[in-house]
C-alpha cells in the first residue's frame, strides 16, 4: 500500500469515524488473525488514522475558548489553557528554571468527550 493510497478517504473522515476505524484495525491487528501483507497494509493506514485524529484534535484544542466573567458580571472569552499548565512565560521560578508540578495521570483510553 503506498502512502497516498492509505490516506485515500482519510482526510474527509470525522474524528469520530477515523478513531472508530482505527479501533477496528487495532482489533484485528492484535487478533493476529490476518495476513502479513494484509497487516502491513492495516497498520499503514493505522498510522495515517492516528495522524488525522491527531490534526483534528489539534485543530480543536485552537478553537476552544473558555468562557469568563469579569468583575463587573461582563461574560467574554478567553483561549482556555490546559489544567496543570504554566501560564505564559510566568511559570518561572525566582532562579530562572521552571516551577515543577506535578502533572496528573491520564490514562490513554479515557476520551475527554
Amino acid at each position: 500500500m503506498t502512502p497516498s493510497s492509505a490516506e485515500d478517504g482519510i482526510t474527509a473522515l470525522t474524528y469520530e469515524a477515523a478513531l472508530a476505524e482505527l479501533d477496528t484495525l487495532i482489533t484485528k491487528l492484535e487478533g493476529g488473525s490476518i495476513a502479513l501483507e494484509e497487516a502491513i497494509g492495516a497498520y499503514e493506514r493505522g498510522v495515517v488514522l492516528a495522524q488525522h485524529c491527531a490534526e483534528l484534535l489539534a485543530r480543536t484544542e485552537q478553537r476552544v475558548n473558555q468562557l469568563v466573567v469579569s468583575a463587573s458580571g461582563a461574560i467574554g472569552e478567553r483561549p482556555l489553557e490546559a489544567a496543570g499548565a504554566p501560564p505564559h512565560e510566568s511559570g518561572a521560578s525566582v532562579t530562572g528554571s521552571p516551577a515543577r508540578t506535578a502533572s496528573p495521570r491520564i490514562d490513554p483510553d479515557d476520551v475527554p468527550f
